[in-house]
């Protein structure tokens, strides 16, 4: 029965090493939009780096398109939070611990620290979605989001997936 348990586990891996980046790109452009995916991307990242570190090959190709596919969801997220989020920010913040005084915290906290705060809860294992909501609907300028969200993606996939790659060289 064991046996027969390693087979079908190193056949599951087999399949993903035969069909990482198409998995990865994937699961990765539909969890930015928001959908509700069962294991976070951070893992995804980290196992795809572990499957292309246990191959030999080096991840800087799936890196830039995995930067790629996250772009359009944290653009489209970011502007649905400037249409719509503040309105939603107001009815359900005071719900979930958001009050006004803690708005204006983080409004102040996104104009001293913009750059390096997206850059920071982008990496840091949080709720990434509100990296991309709360920032538009807390009126946060474009240009200053576009380059922080920026950073942060490439510094998000960057040290997941080389965790995960360093891991797989040494498996």
């Amino acid at each position: 029965m064991w046996d027969s348990i390693v087979q079908a586990f190193n056949s599951a891996v087999t399949q993903l090493e035969a069909n990482v980046y198409w998995l990865t790109l994937s699961y990765l452009f539909l969890s930015e939009f928001g959908a509700p995916l069962p294991i976070p991307g951070n893992f995804v990242l980290v196992a795809s780096g572990y499957l292309l570190g246990r191959q030999n090959e080096i991840p800087i190709l799936l890196m830039a398109l995995a930067i790629l596919a996250l772009v359009p969801g944290a653009t489209t997220m970011f502007w649905i939070g400037r249409r719509g989020g503040l309105p939603l920010l107001n009815r359900i913040g005071p719900k979930i611990g958001l009050s006004q005084r803690r708005r204006d915290r983080i409004v102040g906290w996104l104009e001293r620290r913009a750059v390096l705060g997206l850059i920071m809860i982008r990496v840091l294992p949080t709720f990434r979605l509100g990296t991309t909501i709360i920032p538009g609907a807390l009126g946060m300028p474009w240009p200053r989001y576009a380059l922080g969200m920026g950073c942060g993606l490439v510094a998000w996939v960057i040290t997941y997936m080389g965790l995960g790659y360093a891991i797989g060289l040494l498996s």
